[in-house]
């Protein structure tokens, strides 16, 4: 078997050629190819192959082909597609589908770095993309047989999102199907412990709620801009898990409306009876929230915001681009687009990259000797974690903090338990590239020795000024900080971007290196543009009961489930926040803003007092006097709509909500539909109403 020494590209594999290493694993490698043929065809995939030293490992190599089997049967928009399976010189190997683009995690990174979270709408966009792929994996039937596909290791590192807004769930390494070869053992689970169901940390059978709870976690953790179960080590992230405590994410972030909360606790529910039924019902919840609260769909602009965050990561893709088709030049002119196979050059194993997914399988005995928690690792559990003490070694605090592990040895024989999928490529991606749909099987020339040679790029030295810069920055890699002046190597004639940043500014320029000491200006835009929008904190109200009436220096404040957000406000203004409600005691409040960033603001009325409404009435009906204090109202509508009472916004159905007693009208609406509800609410009862949206 062949197992190679060669660094240089392009390297002849099989049907393709492998033009650039994007990433390195414990157990495989990723790289960069293309497929070409007759008349100029040529097509981008992602190649993950087997690394030479686990080819002998049957386990190994019997789930790596589960894994191109399982992903074969899926072909969707919102799943990265498998397009090949094979064997060179005794290497396995998967070719795939290459999105241009970042893995959810790192966008969630980059956003928090650039103080450019995702917005609200934004983030459910991408769960309804990124659920839409799951469920039809759950759902998927071939030739009459449900293929039964459960994911196991939903998480942001297997959520891919391309520069141009698109979204596509992958990483089907540990996917349990009917079709499945190998058979997970008794008594383990498998996936990133901070992204578990409680029934997979516990190693019971799963359902495709199981990747409905993990869905529910990363859409927690998009709108909170928090972890939600991960701790200290990973014994007490599985413990977070298995108690399954969820704090509302309104708590965290008000800006989260409450119908959307309810949409997300349900999901996140410990016993799964109590979720929705399935990812196809948290889809359809998700879009009807997303349709009924966000007017344009057009302005969530994904692509707009990957264009933003990842300037500099998609400069540094067009340049590899022309590197790539520089090397690929004499290939081309060579190819006769016959029916040709190339022998396998190999690789040369790289220093391992830390696998931020990196894969283990434990026995009970060696878990409580783990050490610092990682807990987006994927791994492999004993069922008798349950009764496990927590470790005694010492930990690291990972609360505000990623940590990257070092990849395991690779073992001499098969060991059951040991998993990896396509997630491996994660690292990769930001190298600056993922997957592209590879389409025709035109095989490339047949022999190595009619490649030509990478020839050598001269490099010459720029010198790079900008006034006041506190980042300059080529390619995703940091040349200096705080400073106006520092120098790049970079390959003669080959166009490069240079990206300067000021806190809010920054100027990215394309520079074409000429000779050495060429200077590089860049000059950052004016600092007075942002300044207004810098200075306003955003403050918002909270008010009980969510149905008062809320003014804000003599405005009327719109609330939605509660919650109102104050405009025009700066740093270190006095509002006066007026609120009343039928049955509760009015209440005015003076409140300082002095928090730039984030203020808010609590009135809890008190109820209209049982004295107070018997002095109301004459002495002859004072001994039956009953206090007018509010109810409850759980409203509910086939399939579903919008709740309003005189203008004001109660949220989506299922609706739960305390009212004042006495009779209350109720507006219903679904797009043109239309209907009325009157509900009469006695003190301290519940009133449950039903209405058929369905058009008459």
């Amino acid at each position: 078997m062949a197992t190679g020494s060669s660094n240089t590209f392009p390297q002849s594999f099989g049907r393709y050629y492998l033009t650039q290493k994007v990433a390195m694993g414990g157990m495989a490698e990723i790289f960069r190819g293309k497929s070409i043929g007759a008349e100029g065809f040529e097509k981008v995939v992602a190649i993950k192959r087997i690394l030479p030293h686990f080819s002998e490992d049957e386990g190994f190599v019997t789930m790596f082909k589960d894994e191109a089997r399982v992903a074969a049967q899926l072909t969707h928009a919102n799943v990265v597609q498998i397009f090949d399976f094979d064997e060179v010189d005794g290497l396995f190997y998967i070719a795939m589908e290459y999105v241009e683009g970042q893995d959810l995690k790192r966008v969630l990174d980059m956003g928090a770095k650039h103080a450019k979270p995702l917005s609200i709408a934004q983030s459910v966009y991408i769960l309804i993309e990124a659920s839409q792929g799951l469920h039809y994996a759950h759902t998927r039937v071939v030739d009459g047989t449900p293929l039964n596909i459960i994911h196991r290791d939903v998480s942001p590192h297997n959520i891919m999102v391309s520069f141009n807004g698109e979204v596509k769930i992958m990483d089907f390494g540990i996917a349990k199907a009917a079709s499945r070869s190998t058979k997970t053992r008794v008594g383990t689970v498998k996936g990133k412990c901070a992204y578990m169901s409680p029934e997979q940390a516990r190693g019971k059978p799963l359902d495709g709620r199981s990747d409905l709870f993990a869905l529910g976690v990363t859409l927690w953790e998009m709108l909170t801009g928090k972890r939600l179960f991960v701790g200290e080590s990973d014994f007490e992230t599985l413990n977070n898990v298995l108690k399954a405590e969820v704090p509302p994410p309104s708590e965290l972030n008000p800006e989260v409306p409450k119908d959307l909360e309810a949409i997300v606790l349900k999901s996140l529910a410990r016993d799964r009876e109590n979720r929705q039924a399935d990812v196809g019902q948290f889809v359809s919840e998700l879009r009807r929230w997303f349709y009924a609260n966000v007017p344009d769909p057009e302005a969530v602009n994904l692509k707009g915001y990957m264009y933003d965050v990842f300037t500099d990561d998609i400069a540094k893709l067009r340049t590899d681009v022309q590197v790539e088709q520089q090397m690929m030049e004499g290939v081309r002119k060579g190819a006769t687009g016959s029916n040709r196979r190339a022998g396998n050059t190999g690789s040369n194993p790289l220093a391992r990259v830390p696998d931020e997914e990196k894969t283990m399988a434990l026995d009970s005995v060696n878990l409580g000797m783990m050490g610092p928690a990682d807990a987006d690792r994927t791994m492999a559990l004993p069922d008798a974690l349950a009764r496990l003490t927590p470790p005694t070694r010492g930990t690291t605090n990972l609360q505000n903090r990623t940590m990257v592990g070092q990849a395991p040895e690779p073992p001499a024989k098969s060991k059951a338990g040991i998993f990896v999928g396509i997630g491996v490529l994660v690292a990769g991606i930001a190298a600056g590239g993922a997957y592209v749909a590879l389409g025709g099987n035109a095989p490339p020339p047949k022999a190595p020795s009619q490649i030509v040679a990478t020839p050598t790029i001269p490099k010459v030295k720029l010198k790079i000024h900008s006034a006041g810069a506190k980042e300059i920055s080529s390619g995703g890699e940091i040349l200096c900080t705080n400073k106006d002046d520092c120098e790049l190597i970079a390959e003669k004639g080959t166009e490069i971007g240079i990206m300067a940043r000021d806190r809010d500014r920054k100027e990215l320029v394309k520079v074409t290196p000429q000779a050495d000491g060429q200077i590089v200006e860049i000059k950052l835009p004016d600092a007075d543009v942002k300044v207004e929008a810098a200075a306003a904190p955003i403050v918002v109200v909270q008010v009980q009961p969510p149905t008062a009436d809320v003014t804000v220096n003599g405005q009327k404040l719109a609330l939605t489930g509660g919650n109102g957000k104050v405009p025009n406000v700066k740093l270190g203004d006095t509002i006066k926040v007026e609120a009343k409600a039928e049955g509760f005691k009015p209440e005015t409040k003076d409140f300082l803003v002095k928090n730039p960033q984030l203020e808010t603001f609590e009135i809890k009325l008190e109820k209209e007092g049982a004295k107070d409404s018997a002095a109301k009435t004459d002495h002859a009906g004072a001994s039956s006097a009953v206090a007018a204090g509010p109810g409850h109202l759980v409203l509910n509508a086939k399939p579903w709509a919008k709740v309003s009472e005189k203008g004001k916004e109660l949220g989506l159905t299922p609706v739960k909500v305390d009212l004042p007693s006495g009779k209350h009208t109720l507006t219903l609406t679904k797009g043109d539909v239309s209907k009325t509800v009157t509900v009469t609410i006695k003190p301290g009862q519940t009133v449950n109403s039903n209405t058929d949206m369905t058009a008459d």
